[in-house]
């Protein structure tokens, strides 16, 4: 019997093998150091605006709900809590977290309370 004999571009396999591995290695340390300068990048931006991930009218609406549920139920203190979340959170929002704003001053004041401690 005969041995079969090895195709003639087995080193070429090879080579070419190893220069996809290169490359993907090269492509899985440009996405590792892309994604730690991402999440650098916003954490520094939380750490400047804490309210950055909150502020949304889906997130005010439901701080609103909780605060005047609170204030029906005679918790005063979570129901300012609550006030003053949206306040704090809708600040440096833009024109359309007014409303919620306004929302929350009025729950303050009916409360006697301030806008901030």
């Amino acid at each position: 019997m005969t041995q079969p004999k090895l195709p003639v571009s087995t080193p070429d396999r090879r080579k070419l093998s190893r220069w996809i591995g290169i490359g993907l290695a090269i492509v899985a340390v440009g996405l590792t150091a892309a994604g730690g300068y991402l999440y650098m990048r916003s954490e520094a931006r939380w750490a400047h605006d804490p309210g950055h991930s909150a502020r949304t009218p889906e997130d005010l609406d439901k701080m609103l709900t909780r605060g005047e549920a609170a204030e029906r139920a005679g918790d005063r203190d979570a129901a300012i809590a609550a006030y003053r979340f949206v306040l704090a959170v809708g600040a440096n929002g833009d024109q359309l977290l007014e409303l919620y704003m306004n929302a929350a001053r009025r729950g303050l004041a009916r409360l006697g309370a301030a806008p901030s401690p």
